[in-house]
């Protein structure tokens, strides 16, 4: 390996592993405010608000914390939960612990509210005003069943699908347009030594790996996994989906440790070993990145395959304690975090978009020239906002039992992939497990 190539493969891993790292403390800029261990004298409040949140660049969220103690005279004590993020998390409320400010995706966020350790901030100040600079879509996300605001965003996010132009030109293929396309693409790129193994996409049992993967691919083929109702369909377009996920691994158009692969399989794209990949839409950055990725340049977006074209979204939240140290601190917090402070700036909406490629339901931050130019370094913008209009938010996660059924789905799936039980079997499995959990929750 050349000195070039070796130094790109640290780079990425260091950068990649600070979504996994233990929390080290703030370095970096700090927006015009003062610098950590600078501050000027202030009168800050002496019980500090609690704020936990994942493993994404927890010395970037302790740095934004020492900003806003800053320009709010505040003390904050934030704390990094690692590991499984929302099982950790709802142990430990449990067991009685509080906090006025966490992090949630969409699918915990009604569980959480129903089990009154959060509450909505529809009543608070401004909220109309905020409402008004979102897209319609994010704020049906980030509302409870009763059409209440239940948070405010972290990020927008999508999952987007992505190749390698190199190989494409190779192979002499166009971008495919459906799931037989796909296929056959990979097949012909593997027959031809283009690629050993074509296709990659996160197959992690972990919750923004396989389940993620899955519903947008079932969403762009039509399937609506959950109707209206909250009750199965798992249909022939449900079915296609696994079937064409078993035949992947089964023909090895996948590499055989896809289940286990790190960071969601950014690294090994990265490589430039791969063809097709479905990703997180902000993780495109990182592939474009000549400093990170040997294909820099050449990882280009499409419309997602499918019948539909569609994908799926979510909008990943802060939430507020139920019973905060003081609403009116917790709510500076969250608007900080989640929306402009009290100067009119997107201090951290803006940073996470600029340096890590993050979408946002702000109209007013995407339509900003620096955001727009930074992204149209590394995405097809256009394409971007097609896809992010046709994408389908994932509705039943507003129910109390998905994240249980999410999380024996996924392991059901890997075993199907593996060749572990017939289809019939696992679809037997999938509504029995559902039965059991919607009768657990309705107790």
């Amino acid at each position: 390996m050349s000195d070039v190539a070796a130094g790109r493969e640290a780079s990425l891993k260091q950068h990649l592993l600070k979504r996994r790292n233990v929390l080290r403390g703030g370095a970096g800029a700090v927006l015009g405010l003062a610098a950590a261990g600078t501050r000027v004298a202030r009168a800050a409040p002496a019980t500090p608000l609690h704020f936990i949140g994942w493993e994404y660049n927890p010395q970037i969220v302790a740095d934004n914390v020492k900003i806003f103690e800053t320009l709010y005279d505040e003390n904050v004590a934030y704390q990094l939960v690692p590991g499984e993020y929302h099982a950790v998390v709802e142990t430990r409320l449990i067991a009685g612990q509080r906090y006025d400010m966490m992090y949630s995706e969409e699918d915990h966020l009604y569980r959480w509210w129903t089990a009154k350790w959060v509450r909505d901030v529809d009543d608070l100040p401004g909220v109309p005003t905020i409402k008004a600079g979102m897209f319609p879509g994010a704020i049906r996300d980030m509302s409870l069943p009763n059409g209440k605001l239940g948070g405010l965003p972290y990020y927008a996010g999508f999952n987007s699908f992505v190749y390698n132009a190199k190989h494409l030109d190779q192979g002499k293929i166009q971008p495919p347009a459906t799931w037989e396309e796909v296929l056959d693409s990979c097949r012909k790129l593997k027959k031809d030594k283009v690629a050993q193994y074509p296709y990659l996409s996160a197959w992690q049992h972990t919750w923004a790996s396989l389940s993620w993967s899955l519903f947008s691919i079932w969403y762009s083929e039509g399937a609506k996994v959950f109707d209206a109702a909250n009750n199965p369909v798992f249909d022939d377009k449900f079915k296609k989906v696994l079937e064409m996920h078993r035949t992947m691994y089964a023909e090895e158009l996948v590499q055989p440790d896809i289940f286990t692969i790190e960071q969601e399989g950014v690294p090994s794209f990265a490589s430039g070993e791969h063809s097709f990949m479905v990703v997180h839409e902000y993780d495109q950055k990182v592939l474009n990145d000549p400093k990170l990725s040997r294909i820099a340049g050449s990882v280009k977006n499409t419309l997602m395959p499918g019948a539909t074209r569609s994908t799926f979204s979510w909008v990943a939240l802060y939430l507020m304690g139920v019973q905060p140290v003081d609403v009116g601190r917790a709510w500076n917090l969250m608007q900080f975090f989640g929306g402009k402070a009290k100067d009119g700036q997107y201090h951290v909406i803006k940073r996470w978009a600029l340096q890590f490629g993050l979408g946002t339901p702000y109209k007013e931050v995407l339509a900003d020239p620096e955001v727009r130019a930074s992204f149209a370094q590394w995405k097809d913008l256009a394409v971007a906002q097609k896809q992010q209009e046709i994408a389908t938010p994932r509705d039943v996660s507003k129910t109390l039992w998905f994240p249980e059924w999410d999380w024996f789905m996924m392991g059901e799936v890997q075993d199907y992939i593996r060749g572990k039980q017939p289809l019939d079997r696992l679809v037997e499995r999938l509504n029995d497990k559902l039965t059991a959990v919607k009768k657990q929750y309705a107790q």
